[in-house]
């Protein structure tokens, strides 16, 4: 018998040359837009930092190199700034993240009325930014606020306090009123990765005796971390620029005691015309929030950004 060998030639498939060019050009809107509404503004705004600019100066300003970083660097009221901008990002941050948690984990429990909870949990988030600084400053009010009436009907004060008055009172009232703020956030973001872990988890660590706390840190926080991680970013980079809570409420007050770095660049540029430390101190803030992302990117764990 004859054996007949039949050759087989790999046939390959490949894409033609310059195939993938209408897929591209579709991106083409996008990069407009990102050049139009960020990269160019940003560049403008460093190539002003460089430059003597003011507000009411008779001649057009020339170029200063580094004198603004300089400036800024070495004036206290911007070390002040950053202080406060650090505290302020860290507490409210921190408070939203714990709260948005704990009421996270309580919307996806079985407890009585918790689906309820969610148009509650959620309402803050659809108050417009001036008008929670103008609620929050009613409650503040030292005469017929609402704080200071319920903490006086409780017994805990025995007279109504000027809450906005006070350095350390002042931060910590603006903190908790933009954390307010920040709360929804974390709890949509948490509760959508609550709902997305399989019962599956939970009925095996059931089984294996485990209780609430110990499902809470072995099942639920290591899942939603990621989650975490993406709240947590947000909120920083949002607390960082924060300025209509600081404006409406202190505006910047007592003394610097609620200047954070945005309200600062609004001050520098348009009380004291002084556009080029103006802008100079917005580069300062923009770059620590580019830090903050690329921390965020090493931190979040791998295999989530493609996700």
């Amino acid at each position: 018998m004859f054996r007949i060998r039949v050759a087989t030639v790999p046939i390959r498939v490949g894409r033609r040359r310059g195939s993938g060019l209408p897929l591209r050009l579709l991106n083409l809107p996008a990069l407009v837009l990102t050049l139009g509404f960020s990269v160019i503004p940003i560049l403008y705004v460093a190539y002003l930092s460089l430059r003597d600019l003011r507000l009411g100066a008779t001649s057009a300003g020339g170029f200063a190199g580094w004198d603004n970083y300089r400036f800024i660097l070495a004036d206290s009221s911007v070390a002040t700034a950053f202080w406060n901008t650090l505290y302020f990002s860290v507490l409210s941050v921190a408070i939203a993240t714990i709260v948005g948690l704990a009421i996270a984990l309580l919307l996806d429990s079985d407890a009585p009325g918790a689906g309820w909870l969610v148009l509650g949990a959620v309402l803050p988030w659809a108050v417009p930014e001036i008008v929670n600084a103008l609620m929050w400053q009613w409650i503040y009010n030292p005469t017929y606020g609402a704080l200071n009436g319920l903490l006086v009907s409780l017994g805990l004060l025995d007279a109504y306090r000027a809450w906005l008055s006070t350095p350390v009172s002042a931060l910590h009232a603006v903190i908790f009123a933009y954390a307010w703020k920040l709360v929804p956030f974390v709890i949509i973001i948490l509760y959508a990765a609550l709902r997305s872990i399989p019962a599956e988890l939970y009925e095996s660590a059931q089984t294996d005796g485990a209780g609430f706390w110990a499902v809470v840190r072995f099942v639920t926080l290591p899942l939603i971390a990621p989650a975490v991680v993406v709240a947590v970013l947000f909120c920083v980079v949002w607390s960082m620029r924060a300025f209509d809570i600081v404006y409406l409420l202190t505006r910047g007050g007592p003394g610097e005691a609620t200047t954070v770095l945005s309200y600062f660049v609004f001050l520098k540029a348009f009380e004291f015309g002084d556009l080029g430390a103006a802008a100079a101190v917005a580069c300062v803030l923009a770059a620590i929030t580019f830090a903050m992302t690329c921390v965020y990117l090493r931190v979040l764990p791998k295999g989530t950004e493609s996700r």
